[in-house]
């Protein structure tokens, strides 16, 4: 279900939502995110590593981006297995969680989504702009763009798994 997920996220990034940035360069979301985010904490770290790297490789063929991706995807899959120990609830993760507002709260979610967020535009940043020089002038539309990567992440988490509705009886 996670490749499903993800081959779909980034067929809808390359093909439909490629120039989805209101702000141009500050705001670039990277809604395939969403779908290596949705992996379970509990899953083996080779795992996350080869989802990443397979998201990248997935989104530079789709856009041709020449290896931008595969790097950020890459970097990102291999320090997921460390964002989920740094935001990991104080008795640990069950078997049973998932990376879900309702098993996880809204703390959790958003400070994993920011942060995963960050690193991957940090990384395209870094890969994007080789020269020193280059990159002071990019360290701010890369922390907006993370910002509003985080927020279509939120949106597309609640679109899909809606808190639930208690029906109060009366």
């Amino acid at each position: 279900m996670i490749v499903v997920r993800i081959l779909l996220l980034v067929f809808f990034q390359a093909f439909f939502l490629r120039d989805v940035s209101p702000l141009g360069e500050w705001t670039r979301p990277e809604w395939t995110l969403w779908a290596l985010l949705l992996i379970p904490p509990q899953a083996n770290s080779f795992l996350k590593l080869t989802l990443g790297f397979a998201m990248g490789v997935g989104l530079d063929i789709a856009m041709g981006s020449y290896g931008h991706h595969m790097f950020a995807g890459t970097v990102l899959g291999g320090l997921l297995p460390a964002l989920h120990r740094l935001f990991a609830p104080r008795e640990g993760y069950e078997i049973s969680d998932h990376p879900i507002l309702r098993d996880m709260g809204s703390s959790w979610l958003v400070g994993l989504t920011f942060s995963a967020a960050l690193i991957y535009h940090l990384a395209l940043m870094l890969v994007s702009n080789w020269y020193w020089h280059l990159i002071p002038g990019a360290l701010l539309p890369t922390l907006t763009s993370a910002v509003f990567t985080t927020l279509c992440c939120l949106v597309l988490h609640l679109m899909v798994y809606a808190p639930d509705r208690r029906k109060s009886s009366s």
